[in-house]
């Protein structure tokens, strides 16, 4: 089971040459269409990206240069004091007037102005429609743009404010106080509105103007703030440029970060392209790809046919065949393969002659002696009764002489290897006859074989050796002792039992026999069941031979399992 599942295993991890030309073409050839795809997306990708960072970085610095700019001019009109220490407001409005009017016109965002007297009541104001509305917590709370101006005196405020126009719309407040001649403070106030900077600039991108706090001066689409008038959290990154749903948005501040500025770039249309050159190219290598798949099967199948000769006349010596011969008629590196491997076939051929003639000698040298091998105890034992029967029974002495001399002729017969059952029993009667002629009573036994098996051929008195193993060990503290001997023909094999009813073995004996069966060198006592085991295993294979089974005091039963040749 073991060697099936590696086996498996070895198949599924077999690589074919012809495979291996097939994948490297196919790499080979689509790497570089792969690797030049993927260099046109991410170049696409990237210049398609850094046209949207640049083109949003000129869109936010062009607001944030025009913002700074032109309330930087506001600033500095205020921080310069243009009034001087001698004005009076009521004395010399028109003066005031002419000079603020003149001063916004010059500027690129027209602003609004206002100039509150101490009282925080309008003396003058550019736009006569505009209404200058001050909230009533302004009066008693110094919050508010208005209230830090007046908090502040000869320092510029610049905030974004919807408290002063009474339609709630943000706007940049730039505001600043003086003290005119007569010490009376006054405020003057400037007023630019989001629209008017959109008319100057004209961008061509969507653009966000908020305080440093968030809250929204202007937003040209109201889909970047919530209900608070402040941009939406997603809008909300420390990153300077980064991707929001179908938006490119890049921000930064401006005026000591009084004003973050958002630009906004709509990526859809460049989406939509790009999944489109994306799928362009997806149709594309998979042409190339089955092309290549194709092509390669092809160019595969040319470049392998010398190889696969050489595999199959290589898998046909693996098998045994070595009468084949390669012909190639191809590069000259193939035909010095093709007769190395011819003459190699010559060699080998030889070579396992050559063995085989060996072993075949060897194996036949080892029989012989293996069956010329007779118990010299046996022989010594059956003179010693032959010397005391002349004496007194000279008939069964003369009949004991015959049995042994039959029994030695056969042994010897070096032209003689099987036999069938019927004629080796002759012999081996005549083997029992002198066992029971020594035991007498005490030893006793039958045979049963069947006509069925009898003409069945059998190693020449491999019977022998095994009654005689019997008769050795199993005599061993017990007075009588029989033997049976039975033949069957079981499953297509012929079965053979030994069966006495001695001493018999403990499991450690058992366990010691079973091993010395088991190899090929022996220097036990048990020389009988080795003999006859090697002899079964050189004649007929490893799938043939002993079996034995043996328990203490209950005998031993030895099986021969043999081919079933007549």
């Amino acid at each position: 089971m073991m060697q099936d599942k590696d086996e498996t295993k070895m198949d599924r991890t077999k690589i074919y040459f012809k495979d291996e030309i097939r994948r490297s073409f196919i790499l080979y050839a689509l790497g570089p269409a792969v690797g030049f795809a993927f260099v046109v997306i991410i170049t696409c990708a990237f210049l398609w990206n850094w046209r949207l960072y640049t083109q949003s970085v000129e869109e936010n610095r062009k607001v944030s240069i025009l913002l700074e700019e032109e309330i930087s001019s506001y600033k500095k009109f205020c921080e310069e004091n243009p009034f001087g220490d001698n004005i009076v407001l009521k004395d010399n409005p028109a003066y005031v007037y002419s000079l603020l009017k003149n001063f916004t016109l010059n500027q690129k965002i027209e602003a609004d102005f206002v100039v509150l007297d101490e009282n925080s009541s309008v003396v003058l104001q550019g736009n006569s429609q505009r209404v200058f509305y001050i909230p009533e917590w302004q009066n008693s709370s110094p919050w508010g743009a208005l209230g830090r101006i007046k908090s502040n005196p000869e320092k510029t405020i610049v905030e974004v404010s919807a408290d002063y126009n009474g339609l709630a719309k943000p706007e940049i407040v730039v505001g600043h106080a003086f003290f005119s001649r007569d010490k009376k403070p006054f405020c003057l106030i400037f007023f630019l509105s989001p629209e008017k900077i959109k008319d100057i600039l004209q961008p061509s991108l969507r653009f966000a103007i908020s305080n440093g706090f968030g809250r929204f001066l202007y937003a040209s689409d109201s889909r970047y703030k919530n209900q608070l008038n402040e941009i939406k959290s997603e809008y909300r990154n420390e990153k300077n440029y980064f991707h929001v749903e179908e938006s490119a948005v890049y921000h930064a501040r401006t005026l000591d970060n009084c004003f973050e500025i958002y630009t906004f770039s709509d990526v859809s249309f460049i989406k939509t392209t790009f999944l489109l050159l994306l799928l362009s190219i997806f149709i594309f290598l998979s042409l190339v790809v089955s092309g290549l798949f194709i092509s390669a099967g092809k160019i595969a199948e040319e470049k392998t046919v010398t190889i696969d000769k050489i595999v199959a006349a290589c898998e046909s010596v693996s098998k045994g065949t070595f009468k084949g011969r390669l012909s190639v008629e191809s590069n000259i590196e193939f035909q010095t393969i093709a007769n190395a491997f011819n003459n190699m076939l010559d060699d080998v051929h030889n070579l396992i002659e050559e063995n085989r003639r060996e072993v075949r000698e060897k194996y036949t040298a080892e029989l012989k002696q293996l069956e010329m091998q007779f118990n010299p105890h046996f022989m010594f034992n059956t003179l010693e009764t032959i010397k005391f029967l002349i004496k007194l029974d000279p008939e069964r002495a003369q009949k004991t002489i015959v049995c042994l001399s039959e029994l030695l002729r056969y042994s010897i017969d070096s032209g003689i290897s099987v036999m069938p059952i019927s004629e080796d029993l002759h012999y081996i009667e005549n083997y029992l006859y002198i066992l029971q002629l020594r035991f007498g009573e005490r030893f006793t036994y039958s045979i049963d074989v069947p006509d069925s098996v009898k003409n069945c051929q059998i190693p020449k008195l491999i019977l022998q050796s095994l009654i005689g193993n019997s008769v050795k060990h199993g005599f061993e503290g017990i007075d009588k002792m029989h033997v049976s001997i039975t033949a069957r023909s079981v499953s297509g094999r012929l079965v053979i039992s030994v069966h006495d009813n001695g001493s018999g073995m403990d499991k450690e004996t058992l366990k010691s026999v079973r091993s010395i069966l088991k190899s090929e060198q022996n220097e036990s006592g048990h020389t009988g069941l080795h003999n006859a085991q090697r002899r079964i295993k050189l004649m007929y294979g490893d799938s043939f031979g002993l079996k034995i089974e043996s328990s203490k005091e209950s005998g031993t039963k030895i099986k021969v399992t043999l081919p079933v040749i007549r």
